[in-house]
């Protein structure tokens, strides 16, 4: 029985994912292992520098290799790379966001309380005078949290672009106007 070496040493052909960098050269069943072990080893070191220059650090990694027999090696057919990474900045964004969105909400909440109270009202007006004055005031309550709502995402967006430039960020500091 005669067996040629292609099928003791087959070609494996692979797929890059979507959008994902590296060759997708053919390898022999032979040479796998070490072909997608430096493709993924290659996608570890991209996914640290890119962590390195936003300012995180990488706090876990993990590489897979899926392997199956081919031909008469153990062949790596694909594989799988994750990187954890925490980002210190990134935290401190979503805390000073949290303290000022939770000032501007205490606000809100006043403000739909207040809603609420005037939507009784309405509803059980005696005349059409009152009637009048109660949406007026409806209308304003409407108004100021709308005027709210938008002045948090300005914040939002502030804090974003201070951030963004590495500027120290104090909650204490940030002048939240809720005069609305």
């Amino acid at each position: 029985m005669d067996v040629s070496s292609a099928a003791l040493n087959p070609i494996l052909h692979y797929k890059l994912d979507p959008g994902e960098w590296g060759s997708s050269a053919p390898a022999t069943a032979g040479t796998s292992v070490a072909r997608v072990a430096s493709h993924e080893s290659a996608n570890l070191q991209r996914f640290e520098s890119k962590a390195t220059k936003e300012g995180c650090y990488v706090v876990g990694k993990d590489l897979y290799l899926n392997l199956q027999k081919n031909g008469i090696y153990l062949a790596a057919t694909s594989g799988h790379s994750s990187a954890i990474t925490y980002c210190p900045k990134r935290a401190k964004q979503q805390e000073v966001n949290k303290q000022l969105g939770s000032l501007i909400d205490g606000k809100i909440r006043n403000y739909e309380n207040k809603q609420v109270e005037l939507d009784t009202m309405l509803k059980t007006a005696k005349n059409k005078a009152d009637e009048t004055i109660y949406e007026s005031k409806l209308r304003q309550i409407k108004e100021r949290k709308l005027l709210l709502q938008q002045k948090k995402m300005r914040l939002y967006t502030q804090v974003t672009l201070l951030f963004a430039q590495n500027l120290p960020i104090d909650p204490s500091t940030i002048n939240v106007d809720l005069l609305v």
